[in-house]
């Protein structure tokens, strides 16, 4: 006769080889290989700007279901994502689309240095179809400029933090040359980098900050608790910001679950950010590796 334990025994050995809708075990939910494809298809476009080939779809799949498909296996993989040249890029052309109204680099630099040769009388008589390239003084600055930012994608694939390659961009001439009135600056900036309206007494301190200090080393505004006399103190101010790290968080969660971070989410991930040099990527591996960004 079977003693109880062996009926038991029996019955769990049952159950393993039973199935139920999805080809899910009766024991618990299982990924099924249609839904981790469509998620190495999501995070492949998300993160690299493309379809995954046959050949990495095979391989991902294979090694998410073997490591069961956890946040664990799905992060380590995103990480190698984010680790690529292919990711580099990416980031690269949404943040200039962005701050940039829908333009390129290029296409931003090209439409500044075409205005400045026809207003500048030193660069009339330039006729280079690169306006940027002509050499007279006004229009050397935005030439150098251009050429630094186009290393930008390199940079970051080295390992740059994102804080500071968006510090690059806010300094830059050909970022804030067509916004016009020190007070629109001051909104664009806030609104580019920090994710939020600025306020009226942010917009007089920024503006203030901008024309400079009238006594020498003197301050010129106060902004998030910190004195500035220049546009680059304004810079400095907004990036070492609990704000700006705030706002890093916030414009990783709309752009991967298109949804705004919850109190506690955003609380979390700002925590984790460093304070001097805070870099976006942990904060994208941990949301395109969720369950949330799964399930999508």
């Amino acid at each position: 006769m079977l003693q109880p334990r062996h009926v038991v025994a029996l019955l769990c050995l049952a159950a393993c080889n039973d199935t139920r809708g999805g080809q899910q075990p009766i024991g618990g939910a299982v990924d099924t290989e249609a839904a981790i494809q469509r998620y190495l298809r999501h995070v492949y476009l998300d993160l690299n700007g493309r379809a995954p080939t046959d050949t990495e779809l095979g391989l991902s799949t294979t090694r998410l279901q073997v490591a069961g498909n956890t946040a664990t296996a799905r992060g380590e993989l995103v990480g190698e994502l984010i680790a690529s040249s292919e990711y580099a890029t990416v980031w690269t052309e949404e943040l200039e689309n962005s701050i940039f109204g829908g333009n390129t680099l290029e296409e931003q630099y090209d439409t500044i240095c075409g205005i400045i040769r026809g207003t500048d009388p030193a660069c009339l008589s330039c006729s280079l179809a690169d306006a940027c390239a002509c050499q007279c003084p006004s229009l050397t600055v935005y030439n150098d400029e251009r050429a630094n930012l186009r290393l930008i994608p390199i940079e970051f694939a080295d390992g740059s933090a994102s804080s500071e390659l968006e510090r690059q961009y806010a300094a830059a001439f050909g970022y804030f040359a067509l916004a016009g009135t020190p007070e629109t600056r001051v909104r664009t900036l806030f609104d580019d980098f920090l994710s939020r309206p600025a306020e009226a007494d942010e917009i007089e301190n920024g503006r203030s900050m901008i024309f400079g200090a009238i006594l020498p080393d003197s301050p010129a505004g106060l902004l998030f608790h910190r004195l500035g006399a220049s546009y680059a103190d304004l810079v400095d101010i907004m990036f070492s910001s609990e704000v700006y790290r705030e706002s890093i968080v916030r414009r990783v969660f709309e752009r991967y679950l298109a949804r705004a971070a919850v109190s506690v989410e955003l609380a979390h991930f700002t925590a984790t950010l460093d304070a001097t040099e805070p870099d976006l990527r942990d904060v994208v591996r941990a949301v395109t590796s969720s369950r949330e960004y799964f399930d999508q």
